[in-house]
């Protein structure tokens, strides 16, 4: 129990460097302003982690989701080669970022909808349903942006 919650925690933390990195790369309102709202549910989903660890309150046994495969929880936007730096990404065609950052929002999708079959917790769930959908309208208005 311990161990996931650990893991959720440290997935979570791994997509707020790049969220925020999404917000400062983008000076377009439409993805500027999601990817704030994505950052801002990603730390949400952090306090709400954080906050089941204090309080030791755990999934019950019979309620957890189990899976054969752990990969549905591993969020591979590591292997995403992306942008080093601002002068880095000022020097990539938009269509290029857009793509990087489609790529990046995918790769988070499976992980956030496994967390949020994973918790029955009320404010886990909710908030990781919320930041699934929030994901959903970036990667549908990078797709709009790229056509």
């Amino acid at each position: 129990d311990v161990e996931l919650l650990r893991f959720s925690l440290l997935l979570i933390q791994s997509w707020l460097s790049p969220v925020q990195y999404l917000s400062k790369v983008f000076t377009n309102n439409l993805v500027f302003g999601t990817s704030d709202r994505v950052f801002e549910k990603l730390k949400d989903l952090e306090e709400g982690i954080l906050a089941l660890m204090r309080e030791r309150t755990y999934v019950p046994e019979e309620q957890r989701f189990t899976t054969k495969s752990s990969q549905a929880a591993f969020c591979y936007s590591e292997t995403i080669p992306a942008p080093t730096g601002k002068d880095d990404a000022q020097q990539k065609s938009d269509v290029e970022l857009l793509r990087f950052s489609l790529l990046l929002i995918q790769s988070w999708l499976s992980p956030v909808q496994y967390l949020s079959k994973v918790f029955t917790n009320n404010l886990v769930f909710g908030t990781s349903d919320r930041v699934f959908e929030k994901l959903k309208d970036l990667e549908e208005g990078i797709l709009a942006l790229m056509r």
